[in-house]
């Protein structure tokens, strides 16, 4: 029995030591994808919601990048026209080359109907339709393309065509960059005023519409030629998850495709330049695949801590206070505009607040204003800043109240 008790007490002591042993947390390895096993010559996986890169393979390379230019034009005419708008086809128009809806000189279309047949069946004379009728011209829309994608943020595009088709005007040549047709595709998908009327017109199936025919009162009936298009972004099909895309291929640019994906509160796009040549047109479709495989499984939602908890109070230098006392200081308590609650990490990555604000300020009595910011980084990358406001209603010390201040102290000597 001693014996027995002896080593239940030596099994509890050493349960103990183990339990109370300090545990090391191991971060979790960086994961990436192998460029050998990408067929595309650049691809970039984009967070569509904060705009990060999360992965690349020769990201910022430009090169020529086909009918996915088309994605631009498509946005730029639902932002600048109607589409009720009546669109008369040039005989530059008319004159593209295949992919064609062959269009003819002199014929009209409603600017709606030209954009299913722009991103559904990718035809080239439809596009330059669309351009002449937004822009005036091609040269005039080919600069409101390059506006955009400025505005956008794309530091290595130039747009000469609104096709896509290879083009070069001196030392410009037609191309983007992966990184910057995922800032163009996310854009399309969340960011503009018109994206929910482009996912829509991109997703459909089938779409069917004639041209018109101008009455004698001047109103519009339908002419006599009928038009079908089906959609020919497969990728739709093969994965559930995907918004919107767009192929492309010519022979510089070789097969593009790019595509917006949403997944359980994730947005992600996918950008795809020369992936493959003829015989390989399926190569994209397996670059998506890879890609889209390596986001769900390594990137999640994250709840962002809150920024305010780590908010200290404000002074306010020559603020008055009721009691007119000289030594006493007042404060407030800083507050933060909204900051997005969620952020999309990867387990190796680290989430951090960093709050930039004065402790001290002097008053000036003019109500709520901005002192600073607050910044949300991952990896050292600020991915969201909001404001920093404190409410500063506080008359300041004038003379008046320096009179009052300076009886009051001598009051206390009679």
């Amino acid at each position: 029995m001693l014996f027995i008790k002896k080593m239940r007490s030596f099994f509890i002591v050493l349960f103990v030591i183990l339990l109370w042993q300090p545990q090391t947390i191991c971060a979790a390895e960086k994961q990436t994808i192998d460029a050998n096993s990408i067929h595309a010559l650049s691809a970039v996986l984009l967070d569509g919601d904060s705009g990060r890169v999360l992965y690349e393979k020769e990201g910022e390379c430009k090169r020529a990048n086909a009918s996915t230019t088309k994605i631009m034009t498509c946005i730029l005419a639902l932002e600048n026209g109607k589409e009720d708008d009546i669109v008369t086809v040039s005989a530059y128009a008319a004159s593209m080359p295949n992919v064609q809806l062959n269009i003819e000189e002199g014929e009209q279309y409603y600017l709606k109907d030209l954009l299913y047949s722009l991103m559904l069946e990718s035809h080239n004379d439809s596009a330059v339709a669309i351009a002449e009728h937004i822009g005036g011209s091609v040269e005039g829309f080919s600069a409101l393309m390059n506006e955009k994608a400025k505005e956008l943020g794309c530091s290595n595009t130039c747009f000469l065509t609104p096709n896509g088709l290879d083009a070069s005007v001196g030392e410009d040549t037609h191309g983007t960059t992966a990184h910057d047709l995922a800032l163009i595709m996310r854009y399309c998908s969340w960011q503009s005023p018109r994206a929910e009327r482009f996912l829509e017109i991109t997703q459909t199936n089938a779409y069917s519409f004639t041209s018109l025919t101008e009455q004698a009162d001047g109103s519009m009936i339908p002419g006599t030629r009928n038009f079908s298009c089906t959609n020919h972004n497969a990728y739709l099909s093969q994965n559930p998850d995907c918004l919107s895309g767009k192929t492309g291929f010519t022979a510089d640019a070789g097969y593009c495709y790019v595509t917006s994906l949403s997944s359980g509160g994730r947005k992600f796009v996918i950008a795809l330049l020369a992936s493959g040549w003829p015989n390989n047109k399926t190569y994209k479709w397996q670059d998506c695949n890879k890609i889209y495989q390596y986001a769900t499984t390594y990137y999640q939602m994250r709840k962002v801590m809150d920024p305010a908890e780590g908010l200290q109070s404000v002074r306010l230098q020559r603020a008055q206070n009721p009691d007119y006392d000289l030594k006493a200081q007042k404060s407030a308590m800083p507050q933060l505009t909204d900051m997005r609650k969620e952020v999309l990490l990867a387990d190796w990555e680290t989430m951090a607040i960093r709050l930039h604000y004065p402790r001290s300020i002097e008053a000036t009595g003019k109500g709520l204003r901005a002192i600073g910011n607050a910044e949300l980084l991952v990896d050292d990358v600020v991915i969201d800043t909001c404001d920093i406001l404190l409410e500063d209603s506080l008359a300041v010390k004038n003379m008046p109240w320096f009179f009052q201040a300076i009886l009051k102290k001598w009051a206390m000597f009679f």
